[in-house]
C-alpha cells in the first residue's frame, strides 16, 4: 500500500504540474500524415487498419493485420490522455499504447519500447519489449520468454477498471523520467518507477480486432 500511496503523491504533483498551454490533440488534423504506420504484412496500406470517422471525431482500428502507429515526433516527460472502446457487437480483443518508441520492429510486430496494455481485462498492465528495461522489485517484477517476442518483462495492473464494451474508456499515463503510471477511469491501476528514462514515439497498436480511439491529448511536463 505504501507504494500506491507513493504513486498517488507523485501523480497528483505531475498532473498540477503540467503545462495545459502546451497541449497538443495527436488526432486534430483527422489524418494520419503525422503518424508512421508499421505492420507485418507487406502491401497494406495505412487506411486498410487505420481510419478517421464519424466526422473525423475518432480513429479506427481494424486490429488486422498487427502492427501499429507511431507518431512521427519523439517525446520525453508528458502525460498522455486517450480514449478507447470495444465496439458494441464484436468481441473485445486486444491492442496498446506505446511509448519510448526508438526502432522498427525487431523479429515481431512489436518495437523497442514500453506498452500500457489495453488487452481486454487486463487494461493498465506494463510491459518492456526488446532491450527496453525495467527494475522494479522482484515482487512486482515479471520476467516473460516467448518463442516470437524473446524475453520481455512487466508489471501487472492492481484494479480493473475497464468499462463494458461500447463503453469510452479513458487512459490517462504520466511518462516522466522512468515513472509510468496508469490511470484507467479515474483511478491509479499500475505504475513502475524503474523504466528506462528514455525520449522516443508514442504508438497505437492493431493486434487481433476492431477497436476505436478519440481524444488523443499529449501535454509535456512542466520540469
Amino acid at each position: 500500500m505504501s507504494r500506491l500511496m507513493v504513486a498517488l503523491f507523485v501523480c497528483c504533483c505531475l498532473l498540477i504540474a503540467t503545462s495545459v498551454s502546451g497541449q497538443t490533440n495527436l488526432f486534430e488534423k483527422q489524418n494520419l500524415d503525422d503518424w508512421d504506420f508499421y505492420v507485418v504484412e507487406e502491401g497494406v496500406k495505412v487506411g486498410d487498419v487505420f481510419s478517421f470517422a464519424n466526422n473525423g471525431r475518432l480513429l479506427r482500428c481494424t486490429g488486422k493485420p498487427f502492427g501499429y502507429l507511431a507518431t512521427k515526433e519523439s517525446y520525453k516527460n508528458f502525460k498522455f490522455s486517450v480514449q478507447w472502446r470495444w465496439p458494441e457487437g464484436v468481441e473485445p480483443s486486444n491492442s496498446g499504447v506505446f511509448l519510448g518508441i526508438t526502432d522498427q520492429p525487431k523479429g515481431s510486430f512489436l518495437p523497442k519500447a514500453f506498452e500500457v496494455q489495453l488487452r481486454h481485462k487486463n487494461a493498465g498492465d506494463i510491459w518492456a519489449f526488446h532491450g527496453r528495461t525495467l527494475t522494479d522489485s522482484a515482487d512486482r517484477l515479471r520476467n516473460v520468454e516467448n518463442a516470437t517476442i524473446g524475453k520481455f518483462s512487466g508489471v501487472n495492473k492492481i484494479l480493473d477498471r475497464e468499462l463494458e464494451p461500447g463503453q469510452w474508456n479513458t487512459m490517462d499515463i504520466l511518462y516522466n523520467e522512468g515513472l509510468i503510471v496508469v490511470v484507467v477511469n479515474g483511478r491509479i491501476v499500475n505504475w513502475t518507477t524503474g523504466a528506462e528514462p528514455v525520449a522516443g514515439r508514442i504508438g497505437l497498436q492493431s493486434e487481433g480486432g476492431p477497436i476505436e480511439f478519440r481524444n488523443a491529448i499529449l501535454t509535456p511536463l512542466q520540469q
